[in-house]
């Protein structure tokens, strides 16, 4: 029953530990704020001059953030033709 136990509490410290943020970043240029945790990220972009919007991104893990920017990158890349 001990096992069990301590078992227990090593997982759930474990799942603390990794959802205590340990990157926060803030482009100075743009007004980027990007959170980052290792189970979880967030990324908030400030309305912008083209956009009369916030973007807030969401992702778990914290390396869907990365993929859904490589996203908007390839969207706006002109086609070849």
């Amino acid at each position: 029953m001990k096992i069990g136990k301590f078992i227990g509490g090593a997982v759930l410290g474990a799942l603390i530990v990794s959802a205590i943020p340990y990157k926060f970043s803030k482009d100075e240029e743009t007004g980027t704020v990007e959170i980052r945790s290792l189970l979880w990220g967030m990324k908030k972009i400030p309305k912008g001059a083209a956009d009369d919007k916030e973007h807030l991104f969401f992702a778990i893990p914290a390396s869907g953030l990365d993929q859904e920017e490589a996203e908007e990158t390839v969207a706006e890349e002109p086609a070849l033709e």
